[in-house]
């Protein structure tokens, strides 16, 4: 075996745990299976002193340090199960490093933990809890576990050991959905009036601290007790809570400390059990909100929020009222529905445990308002802080009556935290989700804590991932409620920041919220931002650097970004970069230079961040517009049509960006005339304008310009709309026939243009001549000069023989101008199936019969 005292030894200051882990890393093989087998032949022995000690903490290492699993014996797994829930098997000290062992070593086949049956003894149950919880199988237990777990809480006798275990496990059962289910009505009364007692009526004294020199093991008459201090020192006047301040905490406080850290989560899963009783609510007893916040308490592990990642938005937006399915929330509505329930019926949880939560959470805010006499202790005063403000919002929910004496407690801390919002933003955000809710039944307006955090926090602090992670699950769970409020619509751009500055992290929760997002007034701007989303990007990191290292630009440190850090801090560019940093919307849709800020951001191009927000920006834009045509607003889609005709050609200078969104844009061309062919007419200037010029083609690329082609000779047809007059079809033709030209002599000489594109327009001039007989005689000249350079040419043959193929059979078509109408411009469809089905056949029946035609002839 390994020396590890050397291992010790030969680092020094920090470096010693690093060293340490990885050598425990390289303990591999035959190396391995020598700590195992020591470690088994010592487990065999019948005192197990200081050496099975040394061993399992070795072992604790091995398995800890890294995320590869440590394969034991058989026999090694047996044995260490004995120590964990045999009795007679050691001091405690082995049974927990043992526990702790296998907790590592888990899920495994090998370690199956079912039940606390006998020969299992009480005081070991403690240990076996956390491998219970580890097991892969652990949720299926879970419910079986409830009752016992009520048992040990509420019935006398108990160990304090026990009773902190069981209510850790509670926590954890709390947060599996359906693990309560077992559970009786008087079980869970019982359990409500238990969690109230260790909430008001734990000790004021507490025993000295060991450090003081007064033996914990000395007998009970010879302790030193000592009164708990506020967390400022003075001595304390109330109830006992998380913030009293004492040496060495004794079991009721500890047990007090602990139903502080749950109690959230256990009035929220007393009230949403499936078999609580359900009354229906009336109607002013209403309330759409689901359970405001899903973080951990103080001293247990932070839950992760299940996200659906469904882009199907909440039903009661304007712009979401036709698509198929509400938006899922990340709590069910059956939450809901019991929360609201219950402000009628209590159901399982005493009045008692809300009056002792009440005021334990009012005692707790009230003691976070003295100043920590030790700097370590303010954190624990904010998280303290949150927990309270946000259970505080539970018992509101549960009970409107509480509301009242609990609002004006809340407006001080508002007025205590908003002198300095950046750095008390989390508490900011319970309190802007508390007004929100509440405010509106006390007559309160919101707006003013909701403008402080979105439009000044979030700003300055999008960067922080645990505000962000906060923010958006706000955003989500509470989506249907905001969706009255105007932070969507005013605040999208600041909100933005969090998705372009963590694009993978939170693309699943946007494509949700990105549908509250879209308004009459603000779809154009959120459509820019969405394009434009890789140059937030770029500016806020840009933004970074300068802030993290003021000295960038001057230094030269970073040689790849020193031109775009520069122009951010140029006045003359200060404008071009503030758009993209603003916190509200209004202030234009976009700038009139954005090639110009594409060009100064572009040494951000190739930034990973950067790339991220390209990569999901196609997403979001399916998204939008799935929105926008589900909101069948025509005007609203009318809008949208010049913007993407103008960002084809303005896209941030991503290749792989560029050809994803066009793509994206030129599908969605396709589906706007499609269901709205009357635009073709609306937008006809900005059509002609786009085709015309060839520089759209070949910076906008050819996708979007084929498309927009094809829509040309597809829908500008009179039976489409009555506004397709002759001179309309004369003034398309002339366009294209131009175009057709020129792209047909740079494909016979320089291959700039596809194949693909010439005969796109070769069909659409031919389909719109079919319409204006005036037009044949020049539509026929310019196929006939395409076949002439195709049989000039002797290079790429096959090219040229599809060209000429195609070019012969519209020639064929068109000298027969009542067979090309119907061939070419056939009628539109009726709307009927058996319509559409008798066009496709009448057109194949012509297509035949001019073949057999010019085949005879």
């Amino acid at each position: 075996t390994r020396d590890w005292d050397g291992m010790a030894a030969s680092a020094s200051g920090v470096a010693v745990e690093d060293a340490l882990f990885q050598q425990a890393r390289d303990v591999q093989g035959k190396e391995f299976e020598e700590w195992v087998g020591g470690l088994q032949s010592t487990l065999q022995l019948n005192d197990r002193g200081s050496s099975c000690l040394t061993i399992l903490r070795q072992l604790y290492v091995l398995t800890a340090v890294t995320k590869y699993s440590r394969n034991l014996s058989p026999q090694t797994y047996s044995l260490l199960r004995s120590v964990v829930l045999e009795p007679e098997q050691g001091p405690a000290r082995i049974r927990l490093l043992a526990s702790a062992v296998l907790r590592e070593l888990t899920p495994s086949l090998s370690i199956v933990v079912r039940d606390f049956s006998p020969p299992v003894e009480e005081s070991n149950i403690p240990y076996i809890l956390p491998v219970l919880l580890a097991q892969s199988n652990a949720r299926d237990k879970l419910s079986q576990l409830a009752p016992q777990v009520v048992r040990w809480l509420t019935q006398a006798g108990h160990s304090e050991e026990l009773l902190l275990s069981a209510l850790a496990l509670l926590h954890t059962l709390c947060s599996h959905g359906r693990a309560l289910e077992r559970l009786s009505e008087d079980q869970f009364r019982a359990l409500g009036a238990q969690l109230s007692t260790w909430l008001r009526h734990a000790s004021k004294n507490s025993l000295v601290a060991p450090s003081s020199g007064i033996s914990l093991f000395s007998s009970t008459s010879r302790k030193q007790l000592i009164a708990v201090k506020e967390i400022d020192g003075s001595a304390s006047q109330d109830i006992f809570t998380i913030l009293s301040i004492g040496g060495y905490y004794s079991p009721d406080q500890l047990l007090n400390i602990h139903t502080f850290s749950l109690l959230r989560r256990w009035l929220i899963t007393a009230y949403s059990s499936p078999s609580a009783p359900s009354p229906t609510p009336t109607p002013t007893q209403e309330h759409k909100l689901t359970s405001p916040g899903h973080h951990s308490s103080p001293t247990q592990e932070r839950r992760s929020s299940s996200r659906s990642s469904s882009i199907t938005p909440s039903h009661t937006h304007p712009f979401m009222a036709s698509l198929p399915s509400p938006l899922p929330q990340a709590l069910s509505s059956s939450l809901t529905s019991s929360l609201t329930a219950s402000l009628i019926a209590p159901g399982r949880t005493r009045q008692g445990l809300r009056e002792a939560a009440m005021q334990y959470c009012l005692r707790v805010i009230d003691q976070c308002e003295r100043k920590p006499v030790r700097s370590v202790d303010e954190d624990l005063v904010t998280a303290c802080l949150y927990e309270s403000i946000s259970t505080l919002d539970i018992l509101c929910m549960l009970s409107r009556s509480l509301t009242h004496g609990v609002l004006p407690k809340m407006r001080k801390l508002y007025s205590r935290f908003v002198q300095d919002p950046v750095s008390n933003c989390r508490l900011l955000l319970a309190l802007v989700k508390f007004f929100i809710v509440h405010g509106e039944s006390e007559m309160y307006d919101s707006e003013t804590p909701t403008n402080t955090f979105f439009g000044q926090v979030i700003s300055a602090k999008f960067n922080d991932p645990g505000l962000a992670y906060d923010t958006v699950e706000f955003l989500v769970d509470n989506m249907e409620l905001l969706l009255n409020t105007t932070i969507f619509s005013k605040y999208f751009p600041s909100i933005l920041k969090i998705l372009a500055w963590s694009p993978i992290t939170f693309i699943s929760e946007f494509l949700q919220l990105l549908p509250g997002f879209i308004s009459k007034s603000a779809a154009a701007e959120v459509l820019h931002s969405l394009f434009d989303l890789p140059c937030l990007a770029a500016t806020l990191q840009v933004q970074h650097l300068l802030t993290a290292v003021p000295t960038l630009a001057d230094t030269n440190a970073i040689p790849q970004y020193t031109k775009c850090l520069t122009a951010y801090q140029d006045p003359a560019h200060r404008l071009m970069f503030g758009h993209y940093l603003r916190t509200e919307t209004g202030k234009g849709d976009t700038i009139d230079r954005l090639s110009t800020l594409h060009h100064l951001l572009g040494d951000f191009s190739g930034h990973q961040r950067v790339l991220a927000a390209a990569e999901v920006t196609p997403l979001l834009l399916r998204v939008f517009f799935k929105t926008v045509f589900y909101s069948g607003e025509a005007g609203l889609v009318s809008q949208l049509v010049p913007l993407l005709l103008e960002r084809t050609v303005l896209l941030y200078n991503i290749p792989a960006f560029q050809t994803q969104v066009r793509k994206v844009i030129a599908e969605q061309l396709l589906e706007i005339f499609c269901c709205h062919t009357h635009l073709v007419m609306d937008h006809q200037r900005d059509l002609l304008e786009f085709l015309g010029n060839l520089r759209n083609l070949s910076a906008g690329g050819e996708h979007c310009y084929l498309h927009l082609v094809w829509i040309l000779g597809e829908y500008s047809h009179v039976g489409y709309d009555a506004r397709c007059t002759t001179s309309l079809l004369v003034h398309f033709f002339e366009t294209l026939e131009s175009v057709t030209y020129e792209v047909a002599m740079n494909h016979h000489r320089q291959r700039e243009y596809t194949t693909r594109l010439v005969l796109g327009l070769m069909s659409t001039m031919a389909k719109i001549a079919s319409r204006c007989q005036d037009l044949i005689p020049r539509a026929l000249l310019c196929l006939n000069k395409i076949v002439q350079l195709c049989s000039e040419s002797t290079a790429n043959v096959s090219v040229h023989r599809v060209l000429l193929g195609r070019a012969n059979e519209l020639v064929n078509v068109l000298k027969i101008p009542s067979i090309a109408s119907a061939v070419l411009s056939p009628a539109p469809p009726s709307g009927s199936g058996r319509g559409e089905l008798e066009r496709q056949t009448n057109m194949a029946y012509l297509l035949q019969s001019t073949s057999a035609h010019f085949s005879h002839s």
